[in-house]
């Protein structure tokens, strides 16, 4: 007598051909998707610009208000508002501090859509104080030991931020220039220091 064994292969009928396509392709497409999703992440960038504004409003900064001898803001910005421009240029906005210790940061948001950008060869951001008797200034230029052009330090997010401590309360002169090609949104955040 001869027995015969069988596997599980012969046990178990091998799937239909229509099956293995089904599962191949949902296998490819899954396979894109995630390809997908990863060149989505590296290409677009982290913040987009109603992400930046956030809830804040539009502020028409076109004004000529007098700060300091000599030297005139556009208007008066708080962190509720935010300005747009372009550059190359400057912006000059006040900063009002009430009493204490504070930082005014200063950020940008640098439009990604503008073509064509050129990251220019400085970005100077000057602080004062009220009655503009002290200046603090940040330059970022291509000549200075902080080289590095304005779209590196933004990186991919596309925002540029600095800030400086000042020490009286009142209106702060904060001018904002650079020789790059580009639009942006301005806005400011004020930091109690301790």
């Amino acid at each position: 007598m001869i027995s015969i064994e069988k596997t599980d292969r012969e046990l178990s009928p091998a799937p239909p051909l229509a099956y293995t396509k089904v599962m191949l392709q949902r296998l490819l497409l899954s396979t894109l998707v995630v390809c997908c999703a990863s060149l989505a992440a590296a290409c677009f960038p982290a913040t987009s610009k109603a992400a930046f504004i956030g809830d804040a409003e539009e502020l028409r900064c076109g004004g000529v208000y007098p700060v300091c001898q000599g030297q005139f803001a556009g208007c008066n910005l708080d962190e509720g508002h935010y300005v747009e421009g372009a550059f190359p240029g400057s912006r000059k906005v006040i900063v009002e501090t009430p009493a204490g210790d504070w930082k005014i940061k200063v950020k940008l948001f640098l439009d990604p859509e503008v073509t064509p950008r050129f990251p220019g060869t400085e970005i100077e951001v000057s602080w004062f104080e009220p009655g503009c008797a002290d200046q603090y200034r940040f330059l970022l230029s291509k000549d200075n030991t902080t080289a590095g052009d304005l779209f590196e330090r933004a990186g991919r997010d596309n925002v540029f931020e600095t800030q400086h401590s000042v020490i009286e309360r009142g209106d702060h002169l904060v001018s904002v220039f650079s020789d790059a090609t580009t639009r942006y949104v301005l806005k400011i955040a004020l930091i109690q220091e301790r």
